[in-house]
């Protein structure tokens, strides 16, 4: 009898599991689901999307140590860097409001502001391989894995160098 019922539970789940994902590609298909960026998305959305994209990065990123140290060199060099390659959308400044990256969606966060809560390593992927449907490219091919590496010191420290200035 208890075989049976285990029996009985595991199908009802598989079927419900089922049920759901036919659901979900049946709304995709129907074009039921939401896909325009001028509307902020729910919190399912936001909470599932930023969890895959956290669980992704912590995944894929190397396991290594940040090979720069935050001496004044690089940090000028990875200043440079950011300058021309992210302050369009990641915000020029912790004052600047980075209008352009908040019109993404999801929105560009202005790295200058606060320190991004990904490890040098996650940070290092994902300049290095960008994020799939987000205006954020991969830019392995325009930077080298030295200057990404000087980016991430220059975005990590940048905080406590405003703060002292």
């Amino acid at each position: 009898m208890n075989r049976r019922i285990v029996k009985f539970f595991a199908l009802g789940g598989i079927s419900a599991y089922g049920f759901a994902a036919l659901l979900l590609i049946l709304s995709a298909r129907l074009g039921v689901l939401p896909v325009h960026a001028d509307v902020t998305p729910g919190r399912i959305e936001t909470t599932l999307l930023g969890s895959a994209l956290r669980a992704s990065v912590v995944r894929h990123a190397p396991h290594e140590n940040n090979p720069v140290s935050p001496s004044e060199d690089h940090l000028i060099a990875g200043a440079q860097l950011y300058r021309q390659m992210c302050s369009r959308c990641h915000g020029a400044s912790s004052e600047s409001e980075n209008l352009y990256g908040r019109s993404f969606y999801p929105p560009a966060p202005n790295l200058l502001l606060s320190r991004p809560s990904y490890t040098d390593s996650q940070m290092f992927w994902l300049i290095k391989h960008g994020i799939r449907n987000t205006a954020m490219p991969a830019w392995s091919r325009l930077l080298s894995d030295g200057e990404i590496w000087e980016l991430v010191t220059f975005i990590q420290k940048a905080d406590s160098l405003a703060a002292r200035n």
